[in-house]
Formats: structure tokens, C-alpha cells, sequence
């Protein structure tokens, strides 16, 4: 008991901090731990209670709790009889509790035991009486207070026993067998190895040598223990609490002991449904891939203040004190425990406006929100986005600890932004390709001669369009590469041989600008060459030859559409829609400089471009 005095949180009790005791308070609770006879002191205003090993099997399941309690809520049923006799003591008289029956004037008879309690006022180191000092003695023949301990024993259903160790018998109360599902006949004849049978056999060795320890340790007075027995009337199972004295000779040696057991099977199986319901809520966060956490406010914050005051309170006292990986892995850390014990100021920053604001609006909620979605950062200072549901622990206007559940929401947020950002460019992009057709019709139906060159102009042309879109497509519109852009512009003409086709050059990347450009004025040139070029006759070919040299000033593009072997080639009287279309549409769009040359062996299309 010495040892849980000093350990008891004395700061919240009247007696106030053990280090502020007065010097006569802490020389009677010396006097009182040291004593082998049960003894106890009640002191201040509220007559707090100190007590030592000796008592605490008198108290049975009210110890040890009973440390540091008023003695009007330890017994409250018993405190109107006992009020005068207390008054009495605490004015200097000294009482010997057996020496007065509950009906003399100002007496205390308390049936808290076998023993006869001397009550000795204690006075303060002012000299005024603070409380008293009570130390019992086992009277000799005292059968109305025996009468009343077994009455209480009865109705707590506390058992008792008196062990002889020369004799190896113990004397067992009634309660005491009801305990074990003995019968009653067994009172003057209870062995301690009829005892220790009873013990569950999972427990048995442990009792044994915790037993046998403390009756060989001369310096040890009292054993305490819980255990499971095996009731011999049901077989049932049930937990037992057991507070013993040991009694020894002069010399040290144990000659006897004296103990109380009670059933605390109820207390257990609560505990163990504690621990089940902690071990599934543990489980449960603990398998969970949504973020689960809990902040805790040290000093709870107070909610009446104004938002920005409860912010900054926010910020100064709240810390992560549990949380389940997921939530970690949320912000780029290992495991939970990296997360514990940091504030808000790592997820958000109180320097970011968008991070005050977010807080602000769940203060405005009262603290309770579902669907909140918040930008925070991961250890990395990356953004991340989470949908929160968030519930208070408020109490008397404090709030004490934030419940949280979250889900990362980053990536779809990110698709949400593509989204947009896609339909606005799919956007310009057919209002760029309506203005690129009513161009080319505009421009092919002025220089058709008739109404089905119109058509077929207009139709090669739109479909070398589709053709470079369909590329395009299939690069998400990111760019093309120049073969492809090559290749399907030759593909509907691959009938005509593949030996009369070629083309040959480097890996090279387009931007789309440039690959719709290219795709036009390649259309241009296949549909020259099958009407009147390489093309248009049996023996002809085209070859296409580009490469990428590299200069001081960057890289280039230089390209190359050679044809040969078709008829001889006449130079066109007037320049028509598709030699404009390559020479100045391309031309602008590379930034660099194109040139068709009507050789009579054939024509010749070069383009010299920048590449940055």
C-alpha cells in the first residue's frame, strides 16, 4: 500500500499534492503503512482515506479503490450512525469503537471486520484537529460484531477463512464454500490441498509458487491474486479474487493466515469484452483502406470563442494521438506511428489560406461534417486531395477530440481536372477543324473546273484530314510520329506496288499543329502524282526520304518527295489550291521553307524546317 500511496494522483483530492502535506499527515500515514494491525487515517475536510495492507482485505472488492475516498461515499448507508461519533473524534475525544453500542450516545460500532478500532484525533501542524488515526485489535468474544460481519459477508458474498499452518486446516465461512460449490458442513475442515485442487489447472502452478514465495519471503505480509476455479457442485468456471494476511512470529516464520475472496467473474468477463470490442475496432481500423484518425486537444479548446480563435487554438493544442496505416500511407509516411503526436500544421500548413479556410468551415459546422473535401500536403509538400467525415467529442462547451474518417480523392480529382481540360480542347480543336474544312471547301470548289472535280478534290481532302486525326487520336492528340503521318497518307495508294512507294528516315515526334500541316501536303502530292505524276502510269514511283541534322542554331527537318519514271512533266500554266496549300500553308505552319519543282523527270517537293 505504501507504494500506491505514493503513487495516487493526490493532486485531484482536498489533500492536495503529496509534496504539500503537512509534516503530521505524513508521520501517521508512516506510522500507519509500517503497522502490522489493520489501520487507517481519515484527514481533511472531506475525511479522504489513507489505509495500509492489513486493511485492505476488511475493505474486500471496494479495495483498492477505496484510496483517497471520502469516507461519506465509501459508506454512505452507514455514515448518518457514525456522524456523532466522528464529530466527537475530531474534537479531541478518543474512542474505542467496540466500547460503545450503535445506540449510546455518540458511539461508532462498525462492522468492518473482527477487530476493535481505537479512534485517536490528529491534529495539523497548526495544532488543530484534521482528522483521526484508527489501528484494530482482534478482541476476544465479541458475537454482535462477529454476527454483524457475517451478516455483511452474507450479503456481499464475500468468503473468509483462517488457515492454520500446524494443523494444515483452514476454517472456510459459508460464503466461502458457496464460492468453490462446497457444502456447508465443510466449515471446520478445509485443507490447502483440498484448495488448491480447486484452482483451474492453468492457474494452479502459478498460485502454487506465487504462494509458496510469499510464505517463504519473512518480510511479505499480505498476497493478492486473481484466479480461475472449477466449482465442484456444476463444474462451472468462475474467477476468483483472493486478499490475504500472512501472520508470522516473532522470528519471521508464518504461523497463519487470515483472508477474504469474492467472485469477480462478472468484472472479468467485462474486461475480456472490453478487449474483444478494442481488438475489433483495432482490427477494423487497422484493415481499413480509408484513412481513420483521432485528434485529441490539450487543453480542450473552447468552442465559444470566435472562428479565428479556435483556429489558431486549433493549431496550437490539437495532435494526432492515434490513427491506422492507411491514414499514414495517405501522406507518404510508413506506418502510423510516423504520423502520432504530429499537429495540424503538418497536413495543414497554417500559412496557406485554402488550409485556415477549410478549418474555419468545419468549425462553423460545429465540428460535425460528412463530405467535406480538403486540400492537404503529404510529407513531400504535394497536394493531395480527401473527402472527410468528421464527429466531435464536445463536453460542457470543451471540445476534446476529433473522430475522423477520410478518403483520398487525388486521383479523382486529377481525372476530373483532364476531363475538363480535354473537352475544352476538344472544343477549340472542332472549331478548328470546322474553320479547316470550310477552308479547303471554299478554296477546292473556286479551282474545280466541274462539279465532280469538286467532289473528288473535296473528298481526297477531307479524308487525308480524317486519316491525320485518326493518328492523332491514337496519340490522345499528345503529338505523331512523322512515319505514321507518312504512312497513312501512302496507304490508300499501297495497291498500286510497294516497290513504288518508299519512304525512309529517323524516329521523329510532331506536335499536332505540324502532323495536320504534313498530312495535307502529303494528300496533295499523292493525288498530284496518281492524276498526272509518278503515279499515273504503270512504271513510276514515288520515294520519300526526311532526316534530322543537327546545326549550331538547333535541329532540322529536312524532307524530301522525289518522284520518277512517270510521264514527262509540264510545268502548270497557273498555281492551283493544293500547290498554295504546301508551299504557303506548310510553309507557315513549319516555319521554315517549302518548294515544289516541276522537273520533267518528275516532281520534287523539299521541306526545310526548324525543329524547336
Amino acid at each position: 500500500m505504501g507504494q500506491r500511496i505514493r503513487a495516487h494522483g493526490w493532486a485531484e483530492t482536498p489533500l492536495g499534492p503529496l509534496s504539500s502535506w503537512p509534516q503530521s499527515l505524513r508521520t501517521l500515514a508512516e506510522l500507519m503503512i509500517d503497522s502490522r494491525q489493520p489501520a487507517f487515517v481519515v484527514w481533511g475536510p472531506d475525511l479522504t482515506l489513507l489505509y495500509n495492507d492489513s486493511f485492505g482485505p476488511i475493505l474486500g472488492p471496494k479495495h483498492p479503490a477505496a484510496l483517497g475516498t471520502p469516507l461519506r461515499q465509501l459508506w454512505p448507508e452507514l455514515w448518518d450512525g457514525y456522524r456523532s461519533s466522528i464529530e466527537s473524534a475530531l474534537s479531541g475525544e478518543v474512542r474505542d469503537a467496540t466500547e460503545h453500542s450503535a445506540s449510546s450516545a455518540g458511539g461508532l460500532d462498525w462492522p468492518i471486520g473482527a477487530f476493535a478500532f481505537s479512534w485517536t484525533p490528529a491534529r495539523d501542524d497548526t495544532g488543530k484537529v484534521a482528522g483521526f488515526y484508527c489501528i484494530g485489535n482482534e478482541p476476544s468474544g465479541h458475537a454482535p460484531m462477529e454476527e454483524r460481519l457475517r451478516q455483511v459477508q452474507e450479503a456481499a458474498r464475500i468468503g473468509s477463512f483462517d488457515f492454520n499452518r500446524e494443523t494444515g486446516k483452514a476454517i472456510a465461512s459459508p460464503e466461502y464454500l458457496e464460492l468453490y460449490g462446497l457444502p456447508g458442513d465443510r466449515t471446520d475442515a478445509f485443507s490447502y490441498e483440498k484448495w488448491i485442487s480447486l484452482v483451474h489447472p492453468e492457474d494452479r502452478a502459478a498460485i502454487e509458487a506465487e504462494t509458496r514465495r510469499a510464505v517463504a519471503d519473512p518480510t511479505c505480509h499480505q498476497i493478492e491474486y486473481d484466479f480461475r476455479i472449477t466449482r465442484v457442485d456444476t463444474g462451472e468456471m468462475r474467477w476468483i479474487t483472493a486478499r490475504t494476511k500472512l501472520i508470522r512470529d516473532a522470528d519471521g516464520r508464518f504461523i497463519r493466515s487470515l483472508g477474504a475472496q469474492w467472485d469477480i467473474t462478472a468484472e472479468k468477463e467485462a474486461e475480456a469484452a472490453l478487449r474483444d470490442s478494442q481488438e475489433r475496432y483495432r482490427s477494423f481500423i487497422t484493415r481499413s483502406s480509408e484513412g481513420i484518425w483521432l485528434l485529441e486537444f490539450t487543453p480542450p479548446l473552447d468552442t465559444s470563442l470566435s472562428v479565428e480563435e479556435q483556429v489558431a487554438l486549433a493549431y496550437r493544442n490539437g495532435r494526432f494521438v492515434d490513427c491506422n496505416d492507411a491514414m499514414a500511407r495517405m501522406y507518404g509516411l510508413d506506418r502510423a506511428e510516423d504520423l502520432v503526436g504530429k499537429t495540424l500544421e503538418f497536413p495543414l500548413p497554417s500559412s496557406d489560406p485554402e488550409a485556415r479556410a477549410y478549418l474555419a468551415s468545419v468549425i462553423r459546422s460545429g465540428y460535425s461534417v460528412t463530405g467535406a473535401e480538403s486540400v492537404e500536403q503529404d510529407t513531400a509538400g504535394h497536394p493531395k486531395h480527401f473527402d472527410n467525415s468528421i464527429i466531435a467529442i464536445i463536453e460542457d462547451g470543451q471540445l476534446k477530440r476529433l473522430w475522423g474518417i477520410q478518403r483520398d480523392i487525388t486521383d479523382r480529382k486529377r481525372a476530373e481536372e483532364q476531363r475538363t481540360l480535354l473537352i475544352n480542347e476538344l472544343n477549340h480543336r472542332v472549331k478548328n477543324t470546322l474553320a479547316t474544312v470550310q477552308s479547303i471547301a471554299a478554296q477546292t470548289l473556286r479551282n474545280a473546273g466541274t462539279a465532280h472535280e469538286a467532289k473528288e478534290a473535296l473528298e481526297g481532302r477531307l479524308m487525308a484530314l480524317a486519316r491525320a486525326h485518326d493518328v492523332l487520336t491514337t496519340e490522345n492528340w499528345e503529338g505523331a510520329e512523322l512515319k505514321d503521318i507518312v504512312a497513312q497518307a501512302l496507304e490508300p495508294y499501297r495497291a498500286l506496288g510497294e516497290d513504288r512507294l518508299t519512304m525512309k528516315g529517323p524516329e521523329l515526334r510532331l506536335s499536332p499543329r505540324i502532323a495536320l500541316a504534313l498530312s495535307m501536303a502529303l494528300q496533295e502530292l499523292t493525288t498530284n502524282a496518281v492524276k498526272h505524276g509518278a503515279l499515273s502510269n504503270a512504271t513510276g514511283r514515288v520515294d520519300i526520304v526526311w532526316d534530322v541534322p543537327r546545326s549550331e542554331s538547333g535541329s532540322r527537318l529536312h524532307l524530301r518527295w522525289q518522284e520518277s519514271g512517270g510521264p514527262p512533266v509540264q510545268p502548270p500554266t497557273r498555281q492551283g489550291f493544293g500547290s498554295r496549300l504546301i508551299e504557303r500553308s506548310l510553309a507557315r505552319e513549319l516555319d521554315g521553307n517549302v518548294q515544289i519543282t516541276f522537273h520533267p523527270e518528275g516532281v520534287l517537293c523539299t521541306v526545310d524546317a526548324p525543329l524547336a
